[in-house]
């Protein structure tokens, strides 16, 4: 028995438990063995190709109480992401406050300035193909957020001593809340997903990429950048765990068409 069979059959004799969903990977560029627990609790066994599988089970085997805490947690925390129908009176939350969908007929007055949010609570979208009234419900979120987010990112600029930041807002997949780019973009993004969020959550957010900004060629989340979110928001461990949980509830574009 040779190449993933092989480790498979040494890691069964481990007898973990059966409702863990191990997977094995031979790694080319790997030099040791490694094990990563994903979102929903699945099990990636990474392996370099000099490991030998007796090697390979004795490095699960010793990491067995690690594995099992990481488990749970990714368990606890997998993705329960909303889904819209884009309905009359659906509700959205859009930087703090929540909007009911309103569907106008486009020969109706005033449709031509659609898609809108009033004061009155509504989020006007112009009635057409679920998918289009999706896209354009997206846009509002990207128009407000980019709005928010320039504003706002301002106070990081002068108080972090940052220069010539550009920002942005768009899709940024199911695993980021934004991203710091460094020289020679120099921008902060954020996903539109994150503007319906609690506005705690969407400050935690912009701060963390801000940090980031602050120190561009330094280490991701090392101690400097730890003093800045400290410094600037110093409950950011609270809203990180709160993000994680809240987080895996958020609306990130997710639909169904009613039948």
């Amino acid at each position: 028995m040779t190449g993933p069979d092989a480790f498979r059959a040494a890691l069964a004799a481990l007898d973990l438990p059966p409702e863990w969903q191990v997977e094995v990977a031979i790694r080319p560029r790997r030099r040791t063995t490694g094990i990563q627990v994903n979102p929903g609790g699945g099990i990636a066994v990474l392996i370099p190709p000099t490991a030998a599988p007796e090697q390979v089970a004795r490095f699960v085997g010793s990491h067995r109480r690690w594995i099992t805490e990481k488990v749970v947690t990714a368990t606890r925390l997998a993705p329960d992401h909303a889904v819209k129908e884009f309905v009359n009176g659906e509700e959205f939350d859009l930087l703090g406050l929540r909007y009911r969908l309103q569907l106008v007929d486009g020969s109706s007055a005033g449709a031509a300035r659609l898609p809108l949010i009033t004061s009155d609570g509504l989020l006007s979208v112009r009635r057409q193909r679920r998918e289009l009234v999706r896209r354009a419900v997206i846009g509002v979120y990207q128009q407000a957020g980019l709005a928010w987010l320039r504003r706002e990112g301002r106070q990081y600029e002068l108080d972090g001593r940052i220069t010539g930041l550009s920002y942005a807002v768009r899709d940024l997949g199911r695993h980021r809340w934004g991203i710091y780019e460094g020289p020679p973009k120099h921008a902060t993004t954020l996903h539109w997903a994150v503007f319906g969020l609690p506005m705690p959550l969407i400050e935690y957010a912009l701060a963390h990429e801000q940090a980031h900004a602050t120190q561009p060629s330094g280490r991701a989340h090392g101690r400097a950048w730890q003093r800045r979110m400290y410094l600037w928001m110093p409950d950011w461990q609270q809203r990180r765990t709160e993000l994680a949980e809240i987080g895996r509830h958020a609306w990130l574009g997710d639909w169904v068409a009613r039948s």
